[in-house]
């Protein structure tokens, strides 16, 4: 018996010293379990509800491609497009309009990147591919009728 109570003691312990650092996987694991300490979401609303743009992003330069996937209670809307070199990185959709439609019923969404900050190699097309997602709640896709995903290029639209 004194030894279960012991081996619970060092458990509880161990389990309560992790506080999430990089040492404990487990603890490291918080509400998403694929951001492991390293930086925060991209997209910040401000207190008056505008999104605002992370520093030093800019839209992807290259063309995008859109496809749409059916989720639950919603669906997930996914852009890929192919960087002109390799080291663009945190790629991210940003909805204009806080993700409100305009008056055509088209919620448009900036796909930005960050630029590589020393030149890169071109390299193969595969090491160069960008991938965004948003999730777009049912509650939010009634009354649209589409969506838009702007590039430095132009953009893309899907119908709904």
């Amino acid at each position: 018996m004194m030894r279960a109570v012991i081996t619970g003691s060092i458990l509880l312990a161990l389990a309560a010293c992790g506080n999430g650092s990089g040492s404990n996987p487990l603890g490291s694991l918080g509400s998403n379990p694929f951001s492991r300490g390293g930086n925060p979401d991209p997209v910040v609303v401000s207190a008056e509800g505008r999104t605002i743009v992370p520093e030093g992003s800019i839209l992807v330069p290259a063309p995008v491609e859109v496809r749409p996937e059916a989720a639950l209670r919603g669906m997930i809307l996914r852009a890929t497009a192919t960087a002109p070199t390799q080291g663009y990185y945190g790629a991210v959709l940003i909805p204009e309009r806080r993700g409100a439609p305009d008056e055509d019923g088209i919620v448009t969404y900036q796909f930005r990147v960050f630029p590589p900050v020393e030149d890169s190699p071109t390299g193969p097309v595969r090491t160069r591919q960008l991938t965004a997602a948003a999730f777009v709640p049912d509650k939010a896709i009634a009354g649209v009728s589409g969506f838009r995903i702007v590039s430095q290029t132009g953009g893309v639209s899907i119908g709904r």
